[in-house]
């Protein structure tokens, strides 16, 4: 007769067996790796020809209930002359304008906080019924009722925003704007976010980012350890840039030191990121694999536009037809015209895409089309 799933629960080599294979199952990081999946895309750019984007950055809105010490959007957040909310019909509109472009996954987050978008919740329901992947990347602060329902019932992973482990230290950096704001009703939101998740089954991943600098770096153990008692599925740690606070060498050098240490602490948790800079040392050419759009209609080639906005515009969807700007010629223009020295301002994941695509694809022949 088969071994019982408790009797196996029950034993200790075989509980240390299921911890070693969780262990060794992160030895194989996807989140890199899967940029090799757009290599069709990355062949047609080669070859002079624009394809059509799987992925959209969509900001909602530019409007915040923190004011994050190192964020680059807080004249955005505190301008009370701009309009700084996508309407609804808006919203709706541009969501199926990228469908009908061929996107198949939409990450909202941006320069304000997303989920105070009024219209979100309805709109994850009618995506997830039309067959296209949410993702969102929030401050947590409104994961709670109906969208946190529509968020387990139909997005593919929920990336909450903590920058510390203790109240003291996050609300010192979050700078929360209201009560629901702080630290303390994050932790609730998304505990009980984990726990609705648990009890339908559904798949959503749902995670916590840490941005570290000088305020909140000593909590690297701590923050790992909230990571483990909210049973979130993983957390991720990156260096906050351009701002007074951000880490110095040798601080950088702590956190990496410490994040090795702390993978083979904790196995039981997934550990991802740390404070290492990468650099671009070649024009990123990558960037028609996705597109960015801000609260404005603005369509920009990525999300590190904010220090280069005129030359990562391709012109604005609530203008103009958005098939029409992608397939532009000023859209190639402006892909020629990248400055890598612009791109090393921020810690960006196309750098890494870059140098995994250029190795496979144009320094050697990898030969996709067989299996």
């Amino acid at each position: 007769m088969a071994e019982s799933a408790a009797a196996r629960a029950a034993d200790p080599i075989a509980k240390e067996s299921v911890v070693r294979a969780k262990k060794d199952d992160k030895t194989f990081d996807y989140l890199q790796s899967r940029i090799i999946t757009h290599w069709p895309e990355a062949r047609q750019i080669l070859d002079g020809e624009m394809p059509a984007p799987r992925t959209a950055i969509v900001y909602p809105t530019y409007v915040c209930n923190q004011d994050c010490v190192w964020c680059e959007y807080n004249a955005e957040n505190t301008n009370q002359q701009l309009d700084r909310m996508m309407s609804k019909d808006n919203l709706f509109k541009l969501i199926w304008d990228l469908k009908d472009l061929g996107v198949r996954a939409v990450e909202f987050c941006g320069g304000g906080e997303p989920t105070l978008h009024p219209g979100l919740a309805e709109l994850v329901r009618e995506m997830k019924a039309r067959n296209m992947s949410v993702g969102l990347l929030t401050n947590g602060t409104k994961l709670k009722g109906e969208l946190a329902s529509a968020l387990v019932d139909g997005a593919s992973y929920v990336r909450v925003g903590f920058d510390g482990a203790t109240p003291e230290t996050a609300n010192a950096v979050k700078r929360p704007k209201t009560p629901e704001a702080r630290f303390e009703a994050v932790c609730e939101n998304v505990a009980a976010m984990i726990a609705m998740r648990n009890e339908r089954g559904t798949g959503v991943k749902i995670s916590i980012k840490v941005v570290l600098d000088r305020n909140n770096f000593h909590e690297l153990e701590q923050c790992v350890q909230i990571a483990i008692d909210l049973a979130v599925d993983s957390i991720q740690f990156k260096a906050a840039r351009l701002t007074p606070t951000e880490l110095t060498p040798e601080q950088g050098e702590f956190v990496n030191r410490n994040l090795d240490r702390l993978r083979t602490a904790y196995p039981e948790m997934t550990i991802v990121g740390g404070s290492a800079k990468l650099n671009m040392k070649t024009q990123c050419w990558l960037t028609p694999i996705q597109l960015t759009v801000d609260p404005m209609g603005e369509v920009f080639l990525c999300c590190y536009y904010r220090h280069r906005k005129d030359k990562h515009s391709i012109g604005n969807c609530f203008e103009a037809p958005l098939r029409d700007l992608w397939y532009s010629d000023t859209h190639w223009e402006k892909i020629r015209a990248i400055e890598p020295r612009e791109c090393n301002n921020l810690d960006c994941r196309f750098v890494n895409y870059n140098r995994i695509m250029e190795e496979v694809m144009i320094n050697n022949d990898a030969q996709f089309e067989f299996i």
